[in-house]
């Protein structure tokens, strides 16, 4: 078994990960900014049984944080053999003129700067260790195929960590490093949450069905993505949850078979 370092793991898709890789009798190493949250999800994912977790505070803006995180890890379990950079930051409610200037640069920092740190980092570490593999997380309109509206910085962040993805798995083509890509698609997370909740209703309504077609659950998704990850041995391999065909597949069931989902119900929305 493995060990796996996830960034930005305390919530949302990273914690998910972190389960499915501790239940698959894998470690994991989680971190967030905040480390009363990295030793609470530790102790809460390590109880449940199978392989150990533990972590710590780490700013993935900042590179010694993710230097510090890598060497926690191999000094706690021998090697670092997945090293997903998950940790960033998303927004869907502001065009780009509109985007804050605090928020403008959070998202660019922690998206684009902390996915370039942490893929020094994990590429480093693995030509000194002699394996591993890497993957980076993907969203929005990374691809530049169908804009999202109110997420054009978001996506051109996603499509930087796109191209530098492409950059990696060239340079590191002799080395048997895997490098890979992930899109886990839309999740519904403690953040996606958030701004769900800060829309008016009539607004809320209006999408609400598309979101049933389109989103999925956490703990729905994490344990295929685990799987895929830990199965893959070609870089190069985008791993895709949300596929074009699957979503083909919801709208059929939806509006020609009558079978709706209904994901928000249950979350009060």
């Amino acid at each position: 078994m493995g060990t796996a370092v996830i960034t930005g793991s305390t919530k949302g898709i990273g914690r998910g990960l972190a389960e499915a890789f501790t239940r698959r009798g894998h470690n994991a190493v989680i971190c967030s900014r905040n480390a009363a949250d990295v030793e609470r999800v530790s102790a809460e994912i390590t109880a449940e049984g199978g392989g150990r977790c533990s972590g710590i505070a780490c700013d993935n803006t900042q590179k010694e944080q993710l230097q510090a995180l890598w060497d926690h890890a191999a000094e706690t379990y021998g090697a670092v053999d997945y090293w997903i950079n998950n940790a960033g930051l998303a927004t869907s409610r502001h065009a780009i003129h509109e985007l804050p200037e605090n928020l403008t640069r959070a998202l660019i920092s922690s998206n684009m700067l902390g996915t370039t740190f942490g893929s020094q980092v994990a590429v480093n570490g693995f030509r000194n260790q002699g394996h591993g593999a890497l993957y980076n997380v993907l969203g929005g309109s990374f691809d530049g195929k169908r804009l999202v509206p109110n997420m054009g910085v978001y996506s051109s962040t996603k499509a930087g960590i796109h191209l530098l993805t492409k950059y990696l798995i060239d340079e590191n083509k002799d080395t048997g490093i895997v490098i890979g890509e992930i899109s886990p698609g839309m999740l519904i997370t403690e953040n996606w949450f958030e701004e769900q909740k800060e829309m008016q209703h009539d607004e809320w309504q209006k999408i609400r069905p598309m979101l049933n077609v389109l989103c999925d659950d956490v703990a729905e998704v994490t344990p295929w993505l685990a799987d895929e990850i830990v199965a893959n041995q070609q870089s190069g391999k985008r791993i895709a949850w949300l596929t074009g065909g699957k979503i083909a597949g919801r709208f059929f069931s939806a509006k020609v078979l009558g079978r709706k989902r209904d994901l928000f119900t249950k979350h009060g929305l």
